[in-house]
């Protein structure tokens, strides 16, 4: 902030006071509110010029505050652009910017993948991949997913940033992807937040906030929108060609995401690497697959699954039939339960709360535990599930072990019709359990035995 320059000591002395008094007075210079860092003659935003190179420039010109201004159409790229550190990329929220049809490319990463970056920031824009004018991912055409990560490789992703300290997303739109929308990994002090997701559904794999390991210290809030495929991925491991780093995932915050026939809301994958002090709380919307689930899919064969100290607060979602080959009067298989253990994995901690369910599509289980699955410590209160659905809903299925289970202030209650449904379905070992305040309308209080999946 710079005063007009007023020379005081060539005054006398009595007159230093009203000096001071214009100095103090004088208008002060309002900052200027997204200005664009160089002239913009170049950029064209007509939606048919290419302005990949007008853009970079402004990048490369490594001023703090890049804003594009708001175009006539929308921006056209055709390579990825760079962001570097200790810069802010913004656009306003409508503002389009969009992959050129052949461009089979990422459309931003950060500079550095090697050494890293900080302090970056992405706000605003829609960010248009324009799936069906890019090639499919190769791996889409041949399934072969062998082989070593290499960032040279086109994988369909949208936006990717690698080895970041403090990252921030904030208030885009992210359009088309032909997979991920987003992949990051390396993490540490990371914050997205305010995402979108406009996606067609169109192509698999269609990923939205996927968190490769090695990362930590992050808060992903307020997310809307359906993806074909994890709407959070938390994958400390992660299969061949896709795996950008591998280690711990710790400390992560995940609060507020909103789907109407999502695919799985946030899934947790540990093959190797643990998987520590997760939050995810205010979860809604209606999901084909999860609403959470730990995993391994055996992308490192025989590595240990481990979760430790999670917690799932206010789930309030149910089960969708969009695209699903099911019959509402039976529960369908273990693996489209809202909450999904699958073997070999060992969570050392579980507490859920605040679950509130009313399913009206088809009777999967709100929680299973598969058979090799150990959890050691479950503890879920206030609990309220009501089953609207022809067929049996349990609240928790057991065929895996579950040390300490603690169960209350829990409700579970069908609607007029045979009774159907319990609140514990054990086929597997409960070593201990402690239940407070459980109420069961028109089902079971405890049922034994291996349910029907």
């Amino acid at each position: 902030m710079k005063f007009p320059f007023v020379n005081c000591q060539a005054m006398r002395p009595t007159i230093i006071p009203t000096c001071l008094t214009a100095l103090l007075l004088a208008p002060l210079a309002a900052p200027a509110q997204h200005a664009p860092t160089v002239p913009t003659a170049s950029l064209v935003g007509d939606g048919t010029h290419d302005d990949t190179a007008a853009i970079q420039a402004l990048l490369d010109s490594r001023r703090a505050l890049v804003y594009l201004p708001a175009p006539a159409k929308h921006y056209l790229i055709s390579q990825p652009l760079r962001i570097h550190s200790n810069q802010t990329f913004q656009l306003d929220r409508f503002t389009v910017i969009r992959l050129k049809d052949g461009s089979d490319c990422v459309m931003i990463n950060n500079d550095d993948h090697e050494r890293g970056n900080e302090n970056i920031a992405l706000i605003g824009g829609v960010w248009d991949m324009n799936n069906e004018g890019q090639s499919l991912a190769e791996y889409q055409k041949t399934r072969i997913w062998k082989g070593e990560y290499d960032p040279a490789r086109y994988l369909g992703v949208l936006m990717r940033f690698n080895r970041v300290k403090r990252l921030t997303l904030r208030g885009l739109t992210l359009k088309d992807p032909v997979t991920f929308s987003t992949q990051l990994g390396n993490l540490e002090e990371f914050t997205i937040e305010d995402i979108a997701f406009d996606h067609n559904l169109k192509r698999t794999n269609m990923d939205g906030i996927h968190v490769h390991g090695n990362s930590r210290h992050g808060r992903i809030t307020n997310l809307k929108g359906a993806t074909n495929d994890d709407l959070v991925a938390l994958n400390a491991d992660d299969g061949g060609i896709f795996e950008m780093s591998r280690g711990a995932i710790e400390d992560v915050v995940v609060d507020g995401l909103w789907a109407k026939d999502g695919y799985t809301a946030v899934r947790l994958l540990s093959a190797g690497s643990p998987i520590r002090r997760i939050r995810l709380a205010n979860i809604f919307g209606t999901y084909r697959y999860n609403a959470v689930s730990f995993t391994n899919h055996k992308v490192h064969p025989g590595t240990a699954s481990t979760f430790e100290d999670i917690s799932i607060r206010g789930l309030f979602c149910g089960k969708s039939a969009m695209g699903m080959n099911v019959d509402p009067s039976q529960p369908g298989s273990s693996n489209l339960s809202l909450i999904w253990i699958d073997a070999p994995a060992v969570v050392h901690g579980l507490t859920m709360s605040d679950i509130r369910r009313t399913e009206t599509v088809w009777p999967a289980a709100t929680m299973f535990v598969e058979p090799g699955a150990t959890i050691k410590a479950l503890q879920l209160t206030q609990a309220t599930v009501f089953n609207h659905t022809p067929g049996p809903l349990d609240l928790l299925v057991n065929r895996g072990t579950i040390e300490h289970l603690s169960l209350s202030q829990v409700n579970l209650e069908a609607s007029e019709g045979p009774a159907r449904g319990a609140v514990i379905h054990n086929g597997g070992k409960i070593d201990k359990q402690d239940l407070q305040q459980v109420s069961v309308v028109n089902g079971a209080m405890e049922m034994v035995g291996k349910a029907a999946r």
